[in-house]
């Protein structure tokens, strides 16, 4: 995969996020909405800095430059740990309905895999 497939992989964790919490928003509570948004939100801040922080990981491979980026997805984590674990003690919003949000994120990929294994070779950039 390439970097378009990343940015559409970002896209489709926008779009299929906001049909999951509209889709709550018409058929769950409250509490149900906001974990499916929590946890969307989560998701793609998530995988944004994922994204960013591997560029520059490979960026740093190739010697473009000397910094250690990899440094980052630790406290990355943890931080996406805590802000996990406070909404769930300081919002009132449903547990299953937050990793359902965060989980949206797996299928986008799945979603831009299929669609890069599908396309022909000449796309994909083979010869």
């Amino acid at each position: 995969m390439d970097r378009t497939s990343l940015s559409r992989i970002e896209r489709l964790n926008y779009i299929l996020g906001g049909v999951l919490v509209a889709a709550t928003g018409v058929l769950g509570t409250r509490d149900q909405v906001l974990g499916a948004l929590v946890g969307v939100v989560l998701c793609a801040v998530n995988f944004s800095l994922v994204v960013r922080i591997v560029e520059k990981m490979t960026a740093a491979a190739s010697g473009d430059r000397g910094k250690a980026t990899g440094l980052w997805l630790a406290p990355k984590l943890l931080v996406l740990m805590s802000a996990a674990a406070l909404a769930l003690f300081l919002l009132p919003i449903s547990a299953a309905m937050l990793a359902a949000g965060f989980s949206v994120f797996l299928v986008s990929i799945g979603v831009e895999t299929v669609r890069y294994v599908l396309r022909s070779p000449a796309e994909n950039g083979s010869s």
